[in-house]
C-alpha cells in the first residue's frame, strides 16, 4: 500500500509538470516525458503480479493499441518504400504508441485519487500561459507572433485547452475546501480565455463548439438533445458574447473573412489566409500524385513545395518564409503518407475520442465521467486546431497528448475507481 501511494503521487507529480514546461520557457518537456516513461515502466515490472497482470489489464485496450501502434507501422512501410527521413516519425509514433499504453498500464495499478492530483498542472499550466500571454503582449502595437517554444496559433490553442480542462476538472474533488477549490478554477479558468485572446488566435474558437457541447454533456449527465439544447446554447452565447467584446478579435476576423475574399479570386496573394490556403492546395496536389503512399515523408513536403512554386500554382512567399508544412495536420500526413497517413492521424484522434464518448454515457461513476470529458476535449480539440495549424510539429505536443490520453483513459476506467 505505501508503494502505490509512493508511486501514485510521483506519476501524479510528473503529469502535473509537463503542461507547465510545454508553454514555458523552462523547457524540459520530453525530458520529463521520458522520466515518467522509466517510472511507469518501472511500476508495470514491479507491482503485484508484475509485467502478467499489466499486460492482462490493457488487453482491454487492444483496439486502443491497435490504432496508435498502426502509426509506426506506417513510417516502418514507408521506410523501405521512401528514401525520405524518418527518424523524427518514428519516434513520435513510438511516444504515441508504447508511451501511451506504458503510462495506462501503470496508472491502472495506482490509486485513482492521488492520480487525480495531476490535474493541478492543468491548473498551474493555465496560469503560467495567461501570465505569459499577458505579459508579453501588453505594451506591444502589433501582434505577438512567438511565445516559449511555439508560435501564437500553437500556443493560444494549448493555452484555451488547458484552461477547458482544468475547468472540467471542478468535477474531481480533489481538496477538503470544495468551494473555494471550485471557485479557484473557475476563476483561472475565465482568466485563461482572456489569456488565450491575448494571441489573438482566430483557429482556437473553432475547438470552442466542442468544449461546450462536452462540457454541457458532463453537467447534464445525458446526450439527449432536449436536455441539452438550453445550457449548450446559453453557453455558446456567453462565447460569442466574449470573442464579440474584443475589438481585436473582431478585427482579426473581419481580416481572415476579407483575405479568403481575395484568395478567391487571386490565389497567389500573400496574406496569412491565402498562404494557408495555397499551402493546402499544393498539399491535396501532393496527394494526388501518388494517392497511397504520398511523398513517402512528411519532411518532403518542403522540397516538393518548390516544384509548386516553378508551375506558379503558390507564391514565392511560400518558400521564403521556408513553409516546410500546410498549417493542417491530416493535409500533412495525406502529402507525406497519402491513404496511409490520413488513416493513421483519423485514428488517432477519433479511435481514443470513441473510446471516451462511450464512458460519458449515464450510469458511469461521475468520477470516471469528468476523465472521459477531458480525454474527448483533448481528442477534438487537437482535431479542431488541427485544421489550421499543425498542431503535432514537435515532439512537446506529441508527448502532451499521449500523457493525457493514457493518464485520463485509466481515471475513465470504472473498473479502476473500486483500487
Amino acid at each position: 500500500m505505501l508503494k502505490q501511494r509512493i508511486d501514485s503521487a510521483l506519476v501524479a507529480l510528473l503529469i502535473a509538470a509537463l503542461p507547465a514546461l510545454m508553454l514555458t520557457e523552462i523547457g524540459q518537456t520530453s525530458g520529463v516525458f521520458y522520466a515518467l516513461i522509466v517510472v511507469c515502466l518501472s511500476i508495470c515490472f514491479s507491482r503485484a503480479g508484475g509485467i502478467r497482470t499489466t499486460l492482462t489489464e490493457l488487453r482491454h485496450y487492444q483496439g486502443l493499441g491497435l490504432a496508435l501502434g498502426y502509426w509506426v507501422l506506417m513510417v516502418l512501410f514507408a521506410m523501405l518504400t521512401s528514401s525520405g527521413n524518418h527518424t523524427a516519425e518514428l519516434e513520435r509514433g513510438l511516444r504515441l504508441s508504447l508511451g501511451t499504453l506504458v503510462i495506462l498500464g501503470a496508472c491502472l495499478s495506482l490509486n485513482p485519487q492521488w492520480l487525480r492530483q495531476g490535474a493541478w498542472g492543468l491548473t498551474l499550466g493555465t496560469v503560467a500561459a495567461t501570465y505569459i500571454g499577458f505579459s508579453w503582449t501588453w505594451h506591444e502595437l502589433e501582434r505577438v507572433d512567438y511565445f516559449p517554444q511555439h508560435n501564437a496559433v500553437s500556443y493560444g490553442n494549448l493555452l484555451i485547452l488547458l484552461a477547458t480542462l482544468s475547468t472540467l476538472s471542478i468535477g474531481w474533488k480533489l481538496t477538503p475546501y470544495r468551494r473555494t477549490e471550485v471557485a479557484i478554477k473557475a476563476l483561472i479558468g475565465f482568466a485563461g480565455v482572456l489569456g488565450f485572446m491575448t494571441t489573438q488566435t482566430r483557429s482556437g474558437w473553432v475547438a470552442m463548439p466542442f468544449f461546450i457541447l462536452i462540457g454541457s454533456i458532463l453537467w447534464v449527465g445525458s446526450f439527449k438533445p432536449r436536455k441539452l439544447f438550453l445550457p449548450t446554447v446559453v453557453a455558446l452565447a456567453l462565447a460569442a458574447t466574449v470573442f464579440a467584446s474584443s475589438s481585436t478579435m473582431r478585427t482579426r476576423l473581419q481580416q481572415g473573412v476579407d483575405q479568403l475574399v481575395i484568395c478567391s479570386s487571386a490565389p497567389n496573394t500573400v496574406s496569412s489566409m491565402c498562404v494557408r490556403v495555397q499551402l493546402w492546395r499544393a498539399s491535396w496536389l501532393m496527394f494526388k500524385e501518388n494517392p497511397l503512399l504520398g511523398n513517402g515523408a512528411t519532411n518532403l513536403f518542403g522540397p516538393a513545395l518548390k516544384t509548386y512554386v516553378d508551375k506558379e500554382i503558390v507564391s514565392r512567399f511560400t518558400i521564403d518564409g521556408e513553409f516546410d508544412e500546410p498549417h493542417n495536420d491530416i493535409l500533412y500526413m495525406m502529402a507525406g503518407h497519402g491513404l496511409l497517413g490520413l488513416l493513421a492521424i483519423l485514428l488517432l484522434y477519433f479511435v481514443p475520442a470513441w473510446i471516451f464518448l462511450r464512458r460519458l454515457a449515464e450510469g458511469v461513476p461521475q468520477t470516471a465521467r469528468v476523465a472521459a470529458a477531458m480525454g474527448l476535449c483533448v481528442c477534438l480539440g487537437f482535431f479542431a486546431f488541427g485544421l489550421t495549424e499543425l498542431m503535432f510539429r514537435g515532439m512537446r505536443t506529441m508527448s502532451f497528448y499521449a500523457l493525457m490520453i493514457g493518464w485520463l483513459m485509466a481515471l475513465s476506467d470504472a473498473r479502476n475507481l473500486t483500487r
